[in-house]
């Protein structure tokens, strides 16, 4: 989406509104919501502070527009990885190795993920962002549970659990990748703790 900002004289200067919500998201991730300051956001940007309040609001509504944004692209990723596998056990080793993908850069340190290392902190005193959170998870679990039971019957009768345990199970192996990467747990290694976590669903 293309907005235009007016720096006070002279013509109106495009910017892509979604590249502004990606680079304030990595600057949401790399330094967390409190000690990033809107400064910070405005030069991740490329922004003035000015241009990126009347687009945006304040640094709690870009926030929560960031964290919602990012809620939707991994709920979206999370489930086409998962449904496009032959088996449970290749479901859940595709999805834990494509989040490690955004959780670490081949050439950058482990970041993690927004929703569990920075969003998380913040539901104590943002009520937005605690419902976009309990949303994610709430809805994805649904929608695992029904894959599961769609595509993944056979492999789930012969595991003894249900469909919804192992839903309970696919997000659990996932949130516990996303701690390790925030805690700074190299890719390399967070590829091998992943294909060891989807050995569970075997």
């Amino acid at each position: 989406m293309k907005n235009k900002i007016t720096p006070g004289r002279g013509r109106p200067r495009l910017f892509d509104e979604m590249d502004v919500l990606r680079r304030a998201q990595i600057a949401f991730l790399q330094g967390g919501f409190e000690a990033t300051a809107y400064e910070d956001i405005a030069s991740a940007t490329g922004l003035s502070k000015p241009s990126l309040y009347n687009t945006f609001g304040d640094k709690t509504a870009l926030f929560e527009r960031v964290v919602a944004g990012y809620a939707e692209h991994a709920k979206r990723e999370i489930m086409l990885s998962f449904a496009s596998a032959p088996n449970l056990a290749e479901a859940g080793k595709s999805m834990l190795l494509a989040a490690v993908d955004v959780y670490a850069a081949p050439d950058k340190p482990s970041t993690g993920c927004l929703l569990v290392g920075t969003a998380l902190p913040s539901c104590t005193h943002n009520e937005e962002v605690r419902k976009t959170l309990s949303t994610f998870i709430g809805t994805l679990e649904d929608d695992l549970q029904q894959l599961i039971t769609s595509h993944f019957s056979a492999d789930a009768k012969k595991s003894g659990k249900t469909p919804r345990v192992l839903a309970l199970l696919v997000t659990s192996l996932l949130f516990s990748l996303a701690v390790r990467a925030r805690a700074g747990v190299t890719r390399r290694r967070l590829r091998t703790i992943a294909s060891e976590l989807a050995a569970i669903l075997a």
